[in-house]
């Protein structure tokens, strides 16, 4: 991604104005249009970080007979798969 450089020149009144390029503000347009799909990919990041988060939490509440039987269970299919 490339950094838009405004250039400067000053005004009438001293103070400084910014002009930008046709190609700089067509990259402006296009960052700007991202912001939807990057809002949304956070969004699933985030769920996914709850559900893990829950996920964690129900798995601190289990027994370890009930752990050793999980884990059990997940040896023999990854053992199927080979």
């Amino acid at each position: 991604m490339k950094v838009v450089k405004p250039m400067t020149s000053n005004r009438d009144d001293g103070q400084p104005t910014v002009e930008h390029s046709p190609e700089q503000i067509a990259e402006l347009f296009e960052i700007a249009g991202r912001e939807t799909v990057a809002i949304r990919q956070l969004t699933g990041c985030v769920q996914q970080l709850q559900r893990a988060q829950e996920a964690k939490h129900m798995l601190s509440t289990l027994t370890p007979a009930e752990i050793r039987g999980a884990l059990e269970l997940r040896r023999l299919r990854v053992g199927e798969g080979k």
